[in-house]
Formats: C-alpha cells, structure tokens, sequence
C-alpha cells in the first residue's frame, strides 16, 4: 500500500516536471522556499491544506489531482517497461558479441 506522503510527493514532482519547472521556481510561484519544496517530495514535510491548495494552483491541476494513483501507476508502468528494454537490449547485446562472423 502506498501512503499519502509518497503520492503526493510522486504526483507533484511529475506535475512539476511535465510543466518544466524547478524547485525553485515552484517555490518562487507560491512564496515558499526551494527547501521547503524538496522537503514535502522528499516526503519528508507534509503541506497545510492551504499550502495544497497553492500548490496546485501553481501546477495548473485539482488539489485532489495531486494524490490520485494513476500517476502512480504510470510512473511504475514507465518504469517497468524501460527496465524490460535495457534487459532487452542487454540480452540482444550479449548474444551478438557471442557469434563469431
């Protein structure tokens, strides 16, 4: 099971990535700090409910956007399947470095 913590900080670090922002400049939108942004997607630090409704606003999406599972489940997908390639790739390369031409 995945808790609230990770969704949230999986969810706003994807959003804030799509959207081709830093930290930093997450921050400067909502009047916070860099650190306090790495903080919370580093689920280290947990957002007031004022501070998430900031956060989506300046992410353009719901507050209840930022903890639904499907980003979750995109991500891992994404990552299963770049796995799955470079173990591919790895295999592909292996057997070709075998044959003697």
């Amino acid at each position: 099971m995945t808790n609230i913590r990770t969704v949230l900080a999986v969810n706003m670090k994807a959003r804030r990535k799509e959207l081709k922002l830093s930290q930093a400049e997450l921050a400067e939108k909502i009047g916070t700090s860099p650190n306090y942004i790495s903080k919370i997607e580093a689920e280290k630090q947990f957002p007031s409910v004022q501070m998430i409704e900031q956060l989506a606003g300046a992410l353009s999406c719901d507050s209840i956007d930022l903890f639904s599972m499907e980003i979750i489940k995109k991500n891992n997908l994404e990552a299963v399947q770049e796995s799955l390639c470079t173990e591919i790739h790895n295999l592909i390369k292996k057997s070709f470095s075998s044959i003697n031409f």
